[in-house]
């Protein structure tokens, strides 16, 4: 990708394999879009098209589907 994803507050760009915190559960990221560009983890294409955001996997197995990052999304680091 050339051009910026979505952005962490502290102004990294998020990227598809990210480790991160989100409200009070660990996930990784396996969804970017900023509704044009997109990154994804294998086994997660079919989230192409979907609209601007990030999917988070939690560690539970749970998932998020966040608009757009805010205060409550940390990167704890990179996949």
């Amino acid at each position: 990708m050339n051009t910026p994803l979505l952005q962490y507050i502290t102004g990294e760009d998020v990227h598809a394999g990210d480790r991160v915190q989100y409200r009070t559960s660990y996930g990784t990221v396996v969804f970017v879009s900023d509704g044009e560009n997109e990154e994804y983890s294998p086994g997660y294409e079919d989230n192409m098209g979907r609209d601007r955001g990030i999917l988070i996997v939690d560690d539970d197995g749970g998932s998020n589907f966040i608009g757009d990052p805010d205060e409550m999304l940390s990167l704890l680091g990179r996949g």
